[in-house]
Order: structure tokens, then sequence, then C-alpha cells
């Protein structure tokens, strides 16, 4: 049986369920976004999905210990600010952005995906930081420091010692999804939990909420086709 499980942060993941364990839940990890989970016969779908909210940690753990296959050749396309963008390869020793096109230099696919990941995270570092920056000053709250994730699990995490971080993948999101992503890590510095004064505090500060979950949810796995 599959389902899927919507995180409190609107982070997806793919459930293989199976009703065959005698007493304790088991998790194994099957792939970046999908965990196989086996539960006793008798445990209902509520109390199911109650156990997956009050164990979203370990959830994320067991997602991180999945394998990552990497392709093998380029694919033909790539999100880059909410816009799908072709790759091609020239005779250029440099990246070069034509929308809607990235042109690679000539090159082994392995070589070429290692500039890609450097170009992209240079422009979110550029880019997802700078927008953090002004939402954090509009809102006036000052985060511990900002950096980029390359996390395989969330978006955004806001810890109260080491601040704010930001999956640098988000460069590939629409520029409303990284506002809301940021934001969100944002309302955690008051709030750190995902209470209705939580949501409420986010909801003030972007309307795009279920919007940029719903692009995440249907996108986000593309996100990773560099990995």
């Amino acid at each position: 049986m599959q389902l899927t499980y919507t995180f409190s942060d609107g982070l997806i993941v793919h459930i293989e369920l199976k009703r065959s364990a005698k007493k304790n839940i088991i998790l194994r990890p099957h792939s970046a976004d999908t965990v196989r989970i086996n539960v006793p016969p008798y445990l209902s779908g509520r109390q199911l999905q109650a156990w997956l909210a009050g164990n979203e940690p370990l959830l994320l753990k067991t997602l991180s210990r999945a394998p990552q296959p990497a392709p093998e050749t380029m694919p033909e396309r790539i999100w880059y600010r909410g816009e799908r963008h072709t790759l091609h390869t020239h005779a250029q020793t440099h990246i070069r952005h034509q929308p809607p096109q990235i042109l690679l230099p000539d090159a082994p696919w392995s070589r070429q995906k290692t500039l890609l990941r450097r170009h992209l995270a240079g422009r979110a570092a550029e880019t997802l930081l700078s927008r953090l920056a002004q939402h954090a000053a509009a809102m006036r709250l000052t985060p511990a420091a900002t950096a980029l994730s390359n996390a395989k699990t969330f978006w955004g995490v806001c810890r109260s010692r080491t601040g704010i971080r930001l999956n640098w993948r988000l460069i590939g999101a629409p520029d409303f999804v990284a506002d809301y992503v940021c934001i969100h890590e944002l309302c955690h510095i008051p709030h750190p939990n995902h209470s209705p004064r939580f949501w409420e505090m986010v909801n003030r500060h972007t309307p795009h909420t279920e919007a940029a979950k719903k692009w995440l949810k249907q996108h986000g796995g593309e996100l990773f086709v560099l990995d």
C-alpha cells in the first residue's frame, strides 16, 4: 500500500506501507523521498497519521540514510527560479545562462554536473540569502546566522544557536516559494513550533503559503535532479 505524508513545513514523503509487524513500527529508507514502514495490522489509519506527526525527526533521519542515485546522463531540463531551462553543450569553457537555456562546457556529464551545481549554489548564495536578509529586516527578526544547506530532507531549518539554513536547491523554485520558506523559518525565531500562533504569523507575512506548499509538493522532487 502506498500513501503520502505531508510534514508540518510542507515537505512531502512517500510511504510504502506494509501491515505485518508483530508489535513495533519498523522504518527503512528506500529513496530520497520514500520510506518503507511496517506496522502492526491493528494500527488504524488515524493512529498511523498521529504517529507520523509525532515522529517527524525520525522520518527525516530515516530518509537521510537512503541511497541517492545520480543521473548518468545530462537531464533535458532543470528548474531555475521557477522556469524550466533546457541544458545544452557549447564550445566555451564557462557556463552561460541564456534563458530558457543553460549552456555547459563540452565535458563528461560528471564534470558538467559539478560545474552546474557550483554555479547554481553561487546563484543561491546571492539570491536566497539576500531575500532572507530582506525579510528578516522587514520582520525585525535577527537569526543567529544564515547559510545554505545541502540537505536532502528539508527546505529550511531554524535553530537558536546555528541560525537559519536554506536548501540551495530552492534557487530552482519560483521567488514566491523561496519567500515562503524564508518567512516560515524566520517565524520559528519567536515560535519554535508549528502552533496556531506560528501559522498566523506566517500567513500574516506572506499570502503564498498554500500556493508555495502546492508547488513544492508538485515539483520539489525535480529540484534534486543534480544529486
